[in-house]
């Protein structure tokens, strides 16, 4: 019987695929992270589901491997941790965790170190804000970029001191293959790649959606999806950070902004939301409050369901016909 387990990416830029790890790939990703991180935990604190490859190999892989307790929590279904261990705890955070993180550190750093981690999504616009004011010797925040397809792949360490620029550090088992000094499609080898559902074996590299400006051989500058960003009349907008901030000003996360062509502007976008409350006359008076010269959607449109991700991200591919399918195809 195979022993490698089945993920299916998040459909939050096409529609789902389905991407087998092996246990050996999980626990070299979980120690290559744990192990450097947060050696010693005796606990971890799991907010991202395992049905995600964030949340298997952190959460469960990687608490076996630190042989550590376990707590599978969840805003949503609202399953928060019990407080009562010893010792130095992991916090593996998605996006809505952000709520309720300064309340847990507030209870857990008095009496014991904490390192959170964040991947899965962009992070939250007010997040570095909280970094800023909670970091310190008790408290210790790091970010993962990664995929289905490829695991982790790098990371920053976040300090009172980090802002949204801040470059991203390769993983030591993760070699860059983008160009060095130009704009690219983030493109990787590693040990670590999945192999596609049906495939004899995983591809020896991958390139990804992300468009990065590699810095040298190990850092880069993240630069977004290329699936998500676009030019509006000469402005570039990544549709994700705006989607992100548009849910939380409006308190909705079923929200999502998809590119469109126009024969005007070439490039627009539209914004879709399901919502019971949330009229569209709301949606485009939270535009009155961002900067003048910032584009507007052509379009705001309420659906009937915008179906999540395992990690709350919306899949705009389900909801609108308008919407491109974007794959990644391992090169």
């Amino acid at each position: 019987m195979s022993s490698d387990h089945l993920f299916t990416t998040s459909g939050s830029t096409g529609v789902p695929r389905q991407w087998l790890r092996s246990h050996a790939q999980m626990t070299q990703e979980a120690a290559l992270i744990l192990g450097h991180w947060a050696a010693g935990a005796t606990e971890v604190l799991s907010f991202a589901p395992s049905t995600h490859s964030y949340g298997m190999i952190l959460g469960e892989v990687g608490a076996q491997w630190l042989n550590a307790r376990l707590q599978a929590c969840s805003l949503e279904q609202q399953v928060l941790p019990q407080l009562d261990g010893d010792g130095p705890c992991v916090i593996l955070a998605i996006a809505s965790t952000w709520r309720l993180l300064p309340t847990l550190l507030a209870r857990l750093s008095a009496r014991r170190s904490v390192l959170v981690v964040h991947s899965a999504s962009l992070l939250p616009p007010d997040a570095l804000a909280i970094v800023q004011r909670l970091a310190g010797p008790q408290v210790r925040f790091i970010e993962l970029l990664g995929a289905t397809e490829t695991g982790a792949m790098a990371v920053r360490e976040l300090d009172a001191q980090s802002n949204a620029e801040q470059p991203w550090t390769l993983l030591g088992d993760v070699t860059l293959l983008s160009p060095i000094g130009a704009p690219s499609p983030l493109e990787v080898s590693s040990p670590r790649i999945a192999r596609e559902q049906g495939a004899a074996a995983p591809a020896s590299r991958h390139r990804c959606d992300d468009l990065v400006l590699a810095l040298d051989a190990r850092r880069f500058q993240w630069l977004g999806r290329a699936s998500s960003l676009i030019k509006v009349n000469g402005v570039r907008l990544d549709l994700a950070r705006v989607a992100s901030e548009l849910s939380q000003q409006l308190h909705c996360p079923t929200l999502a902004c998809v590119a469109v062509r126009d024969a005007l502007r070439a490039e627009a976008f539209e914004v879709l939301f399901s919502s019971a409350t949330l009229t569209e006359r709301a949606v485009r008076e939270a535009f009155t409050h961002w900067p003048a010269h910032h584009p507007r959607p052509v379009a705001v449109r309420r659906v009937a369901h915008l179906p999540l991700s395992a990690t709350g991200k919306p899949q705009p591919w389900a909801a609108a016909t308008s919407v491109k399918e974007y794959t990644h195809e391992p090169r």
